[in-house]
């Protein structure tokens, strides 16, 4: 993903989280966590996925060596290598954008430990952009889910067009948002075009 996209997708979640500030109903609050927990939580997450970037990583290196070692002499067209570098420049690619938008978010969602009002703005932007069950959404939360790890989870649900029940289900299980998405299939782009809207400009 390009710098801009994500600058314009960080500009847009403090825009929005700021304006749902003023807009926010008084209402009941989704579970409304300390900045250290939501630090915490939202380092746990980025370390998880920064793991499976770091298996990415040593699988091209890997590659990269055994290219070396199979290369030709004199060098001559390589099909086959060709299609597994391409290969495993989209899996790169994946892990690594999926890592910064849920950097990007986890960054910005501090802001509901200092405004709680915000808790309840993301949690009904949340249901209306994914047309999620606001229910689900709630249990998602009680579950000690953060706000990131539930956007990119309907995110990606959007964009491999699978329930969002398996999608998290399968991040429980993996514990890696970028392990998820690399199993869905997800293309690179994908996630942060999917996203793109949810909060106002």
């Amino acid at each position: 993903m390009k710098a801009k996209a994500f600058v314009a997708l960080s500009l847009a979640l403090v825009i929005g989280f700021v304006g749902g500030f003023v807009a926010a109903r008084q209402s009941s609050q989704p579970q409304t966590l300390s900045v250290e927990e939501i630090v915490k939580k939202v380092q746990d997450e980025i370390d998880a996925s920064g793991r499976q970037v770091v298996m990415e990583v040593w699988a091209a290196l890997q590659l990269l060596k055994d290219a070396v070692k199979d290369a030709p002499v004199p060098p001559a067209p390589m099909p086959e290598l060709e299609r597994k570098f391409a290969v495993v420049q989209e899996r790169l690619s994946v892990a690594v954008e999926t890592l910064l938008v849920q950097t990007f978010i986890g960054a910005v969602e501090k802001t509901t430990a200092t405004m709680p009002e915000l808790n309840f703005f993301v949690l009904e932007r949340i249901v209306q952009f994914f047309n999620a069950d606001r229910k689900e959404v709630q249990t998602l939360r009680e579950k000690g889910l953060t706000w990131s790890s539930i956007i990119v989870g309907y995110g990606l649900a959007k964009v491999s067009g699978k329930p969002a029940k398996e999608v998290f289900a399968a991040h429980a299980k993996e514990k890696a948002w970028s392990k998820v998405a690399l199993d869905l299939g997800v293309k690179p782009q994908a996630l942060s075009k999917a996203l793109d809207g949810l909060f106002p400009k």
